[in-house]
């Protein structure tokens, strides 16, 4: 079953890639100080899985809040009540059967959906269809997340987690571009 569900991904991937629905993201972006400073709104995904959930809160646990940047967090709805960073919370339903992905219909408010995001950061170590494929229709400039299958189509900024490397390392690594 597994098998005919990475198959069927792989197709849709192709297909949506084909018909141009989906597009590599720039590659020529500029990081230095002065563009942090223009940093206004940042969406950060949180992993879907429970392990990875629970070393993202771990990790980002003393993120602080920058005066005048708005913070948006899709998290996973099983885990929600663990949550606890301030900002806009949006709930995300994935059916563990199907590996379907479900945003709250909240999120799809014109406000949200059609929102500049300045970075938009996925804590999510494995692939998702779903979320990647939102990550591609949504409005940013610093598209950042974990090397992974197909990360090149989705992320401008990515981190490759060697061998050596776990989770948490990744996840300082991200935090490092925040401050």
């Amino acid at each position: 079953m597994i098998k005919f569900k990475t198959i069927q991904t792989k197709i849709k991937f192709i297909y949506l890639v084909i018909t141009g629905k989906i597009k590599k993201v720039n590659n020529f972006i500029e990081i230095n100080q002065n563009s942090k400073k223009n940093i206004k709104n940042i969406l950060m995904i949180f992993p879907v899985k429970e392990e990875a959930f629970r070393v993202a809160l771990y990790s980002f646990r003393n993120l602080l809040k920058v005066k005048n940047v708005n913070y948006f967090f899709i998290v996973n709805n099983v885990y929600k009540h663990h949550f606890h960073l301030s900002g806009y919370v949006f709930d995300l339903f994935f059916n563990v059967k199907k590996q379907k992905i479900r945003i709250n219909e909240t999120f799809y408010d014109e406000r949200i959906i059609n929102k500049k995001f300045d970075m938009i950061i996925d804590l999510n170590d494995d692939f998702f269809y779903d979320i990647c494929y939102l990550i591609n229709s949504l409005n940013g400039y610093y598209k950042v997340g974990l090397k992974k299958q197909y990360s090149d189509y989705f992320y401008n900024i990515q981190f490759n987690l060697s061998e050596t490397d776990n989770l948490e390392n990744g996840y300082k690594k991200i935090q490092l571009m925040l401050k």
